[in-house]
């Protein structure tokens, strides 16, 4: 299991933590389909953690925040009161 990664567009590049890492991979395993807070705590934080939706919801920001920063046309969008479902996007 990684402890971090690189993300890598054109000449710019950004770390992902663990955490952030584990988000985005659940994320993208299933691309199309929305994603709720519930399963990404359980399976990113364990079942046993003292872990928010609010914790899951900085997460997804830090994403957000890496992801436009790479310019990479993909987005982590809301599905309200449900979760979050990843989207390609025009640059």
């Amino acid at each position: 299991e990684q402890d971090s990664a690189v993300l890598r567009r054109g000449g710019e590049e950004i770390s992902l933590t663990k955490k952030e890492l584990g988000v985005l991979k659940m994320l993208i395993i299933n691309k199309g389909r929305t994603v709720t807070k519930e399963s990404l705590i359980v399976n990113i934080w364990g079942d046993d953690s003292d872990t928010t939706e609010n914790n899951v919801e900085a997460y997804i920001s830090f994403i957000r925040k890496k992801l436009k920063y790479l310019g990479s046309g993909v987005t982590v969008k809301n599905i309200q009161g449900t979760g979050y479902r990843i989207e390609e996007g025009v640059r």
